[in-house]
C-alpha cells in the first residue's frame, strides 16, 4: 500500500506540472476502445455466448393478452435497431444484443404461469415474480444468475369502453456484473405499429390524458429505457451539444422513443457515454472471457480543473477538465464521466468519454453544467470484461458559471488519512495526519482528518451527561451512545463503515462533515443527557453515493416524545434540526426507511451537536 501512495503522489506531480493531455475527439474514441477491448478478447465465436432471454409471465387466472407474440416480436426487433444504430453512429459498429429463435424464425418468449391470482402482485412484487419465473428458467436450462432478462407481465387494465388503462406491474431495470434484469408491462394496446395513432384519447392513471399514439411512445420507450438499465446502464442526460440528436434514452427519452418517425422532433438517442459502456459488455461484445472477474484499479489518479483546453468549450459556462492516468486489471479501455449537478437520479447528468492513451492517461472537458452547490463527479472505468469501477469527485457551480472545486480539494488532501483509515494503518495514519497539518488544507479539512483518525482510537468516549459543565459545546459524534442499531453493517461515529459500494469511510453527503452518525435505516441512536444541556442543532441526509437511491425520514424524539419529523429525505436534499432539549435525559435518532424497504437507505446525522 505505500508503493502504491507514492506512485500516486509522483503522477499528480507530474499532471500537475504538465497538462498537455489533449482531450480525444468523440468520433475517434470508438477506434481507439476497440483496439484495446479485441486485444483482450481476440476473435469471437460465430454465435454470441450471450443473448436477451425473454419471458411472458401471466397471472394463474389471465391468459396472456392477445396477439402478444407478433406485438413483442416487433417492439424488440425496433429496440434492437435502435441500440445498434447508437453504437454504429457512437463509431463502434453495428452492434445490438441477438434474441433467441425457434428452429421456424420465431421469438422464444418463455411463457411463465403465476402461482396466484392477479389480485396478488403489485408494483414491488417484483422479487415475487422473479422467483416464479426462476423456476421456469432453471428448467430450460438457463440462469437468470448468468444471463439478461426481459420480463413482461401481464398485471394490466385496459377497459375499452372507458379507455382507461391502469397497471400494477414492476417497472425497473437492474443490473450486477454478470447478469441484467428488467421488467415491462405488456397490453392488448401495446403496440408499435400505433405510435402515429392520435385516436382514440385515453385515460392513463399515471399520465393522464393521451393519444393512443402517445400511449405507445412512452411505454415502448420504457421498455427500450428499462432494457437499458438491464444492459447495465446508469441513467444519463444529453449535453448542450448533443441536444440536436435528441433525448438520451437513458434519461427521459423513453417519452420520445421514435418521435422522429410521426414528425414531432429528433426522438431518442444513445449517448456516446452509452455507448462506451455497451461496447465491453458479453451481450453486445460477442465474448464472455473473464466476465466474472472483478475489476480492479491497480492505479487511479484524478484531477479537476477549469484548464480547459478545447476551443469550442472556452469562455463557456460551467467549464471543467478532468484528467488523469489510470491502469487496471482486467484492462480499461474507457472512461465514463458523468456530471450530476441536480441528483435527480442521473436523468439530467451530461456525460463524456475518453480513451486512456498507452500510459493510461486521459482527458474529459465539459461544459455548461447546472448550477450546484453539492455537484457529483462520477468516474466509471470500463473493464474490457465489462465490469466497470467507479470513483467519485464533488464539485459546485455557481449563479454565475464558476466552478468551486474546493471539496474535491478537501477530499484530495483527505485522501492518505482516509485510506489509512479504511485500511485500519494507525501508524500510516498518523504520518498521513502530519502532512495534512503542514499543507495548506482549509481548517476545516484537517479538522475532518483529525476526527476521522480519532476512529481508530478504542478510547472510550463521555456520555453527554458525563462532559464537565465548563464544555459549552459537545458533538453527538464524540459521545457515547447508550444503545445504538443501524438496519445495515454496524453503528459508527465521525465516520461510515465500508462495503463494496462505499470504499471511503469519510463522512459524505454532497459535502464532507467532521462529526457525526452513520445511521442507516431503520436505526436508533439513544444518549443520556441527564438533563445538563440546552439545545440541539444539525443537518442529516442520505451518503452521496446513495442520494439516487434511497428515501429516509429523520426523528427525534426527547424523553420518549416526537419533537421532530423530517419530510421525506432523497437525494441531495438535507433536514435541518434546532431542538429545545432543557431538562431532556432522553433523547433518541431515529431514521425510518419511508414506508417502503430500506435499500440504500445510508441515512447520516450530520454535525448533531449539543449546547448550553
Amino acid at each position: 500500500m505505500r508503493t502504491f501512495a507514492v506512485l500516486v503522489f509522483w503522477v499528480i506531480g507530474c499532471l500537475t506540472a504538465n497538462s498537455e493531455i489533449i482531450p480525444i475527439a468523440e468520433s475517434e474514441q470508438a477506434a481507439q476502445a476497440l483496439k484495446i477491448i479485441d486485444a483482450y478478447h481476440g476473435l469471437r465465436p460465430a454465435n454470441s455466448p450471450k443473448i436477451l432471454h425473454v419471458v411472458y409471465f401471466t397471472p394463474s387466472d389471465r391468459d396472456p393478452e392477445p396477439r402478444y407474440r407478433e406485438r413483442l416480436t416487433g417492439i424488440l426487433e425496433d429496440i434492437q435497431t435502435f441500440y445498434r444504430d447508437g453504437m454504429k453512429r457512437s463509431g463502434f459498429g453495428p452492434k445490438t444484443f441477438d434474441l433467441a429463435h425457434d428452429p421456424q424464425g420465431q421469438l422464444i418468449i418463455h411463457l411463465v404461469k403465476g402461482i396466484e391470482p392477479e389480485s396478488s402482485y403489485q408494483k414491488p412484487d417484483g422479487d415475487k415474480v422473479y422467483q416464479e419465473c426462476n423456476l421456469v428458467m432453471e428448467a430450460a436450462g438457463i440462469s437468470m444468475d448468468h444471463e439478461t432478462v426481459l420480463i413482461f407481465c401481464n398485471l394490466a387494465k385496459w377497459d375499452e369502453t372507458a379507455r382507461t388503462f391502469s397497471h400494477h406491474s414492476p417497472y425497473y431495470g437492474m443490473w450486477t456484473q454478470t447478469n441484467g434484469l428488467c421488467y415491462a408491462v405488456d397490453s392488448v394496446i401495446l403496440n408499435l405499429d400505433d405510435i402515429s395513432q392520435q385516436k382514440p384519447i385515453l385515460e392513463d392513471d399515471e399520465y393522464g390524458a393521451m393519444s393512443l399514439g402517445r400511449f405507445n411512445i412512452i411505454f415502448v420507450g420504457g421498455i427500450a429505457h428499462e432494457l437499458g438499465h438491464a444492459f447495465a446502464l446508469p441513467h444519463c442526460g444529453e449535453r448542450w451539444d448533443e441536444k440536436t440528436l435528441g433525448v438520451s434514452i437513458m434519461g427521459a427519452g423513453n417519452h420520445t422513443y421514435r418521435e422522429e418517425r410521426v414528425g414531432k422532433g429528433p426522438g431518442s438517442f444513445l449517448t456516446m457515454a452509452s455507448a462506451m459502456r455497451l461496447a465491453g459488455r458479453p451481450l453486445f461484445n460477442g465474448s464472455d472471457k473473464g466476465m466474472t472477474e472483478e475489476g480492479v484499479l491497480q492505479r487511479c489518479t484524478l484531477i479537476l480543473s477549469t484548464n480547459v483546453t478545447r476551443s469550442d468549450l472556452m469562455g463557456r459556462r460551467g467549464a471543467v477538465r478532468l484528467q488523469g492516468t489510470v491502469a487496471g486489471s482486467p484492462p480499461v479501455y474507457g472512461v465514463v464521466a458523468y456530471f450530476d449537478s441536480r441528483h435527480d437520479g442521473g436523468y439530467s447528468s451530461p456525460t463524456a468519454a475518453a480513451v486512456p492513451d498507452a500510459q493510461g492517461r486521459f482527458a474529459i472537458e465539459m461544459s455548461d453544467l447546472d448550477a450546484c452547490g453539492d455537484g457529483d463527479l462520477r468516474v466509471e472505468f470500463c473493464h474490457v470484461n465489462g465490469a466497470v469501477s467507479e470513483q467519485h469527485l464533488g464539485f459546485s457551480v455557481n449563479g454565475e458559471g464558476q466552478l468551486d472545486l474546493s471539496q474535491w480539494q478537501m477530499r484530495h488532501a483527505l485522501e492518505s488519512v482516509a485510506q489509512a483509515v479504511a485500511d485500519d494503518r494507525p501508524d500510516d495514519v498518523t504520518n498521513a495526519l502530519r502532512e495534512l497539518a503542514k499543507s495548506d488544507a482549509s481548517d476545516l479539512a484537517k479538522l475532518v482528518g483529525n476526527k476521522l483518525a480519532g476512529t481508530l482510537d478504542p478510547t472510550s468516549r463521555p456520555s453527554p451527561a458525563e462532559v464537565p459543565t465548563t464544555t459549552s459545546r459537545f458533538a453527538l459524534g464524540d459521545a457515547q451512545s447508550q444503545s445504538a442499531e443501524v438496519g445495515w453493517l454496524k453503528p459508527a461515529a465521525n465516520r461510515v463503515p465500508l462495503d463494496p459500494g462505499v470504499r471511503s469511510p469519510l463522512l459524505d453527503s454532497g459535502k464532507l462533515y467532521a462529526t457525526g452518525l452513520y445511521a442507516h435505516a431503520p436505526s436508533r441512536y439513544v444518549f443520556n443527557l441527564d438533563g445538563k444541556w440546552n439545545e440541539l442543532n444539525g443537518e442529516a441526509g442520505l451518503h452521496t453515493l446513495q442520494q439516487p437511491y434511497g428515501s429516509v425520514i429523520f426523528i427525534i424524539k426527547v424523553d420518549g416524545r416526537e419533537v421532530f419529523r423530517s419530510a421525506r429525505i432523497e437525494g441531495a436534499k438535507h433536514a435541518s434540526y434546532k431542538i429545545n432539549v432543557t431538562d431532556v435525559k432522553r433523547l433518541e435518532l431515529i431514521v425510518d426507511p419511508a414506508a417502503d424497504n430500506n435499500h440504500n437507505d445510508w441515512g447520516l446525522w450530520l454535525d448533531p451537536t449539543l449546547s448550553r
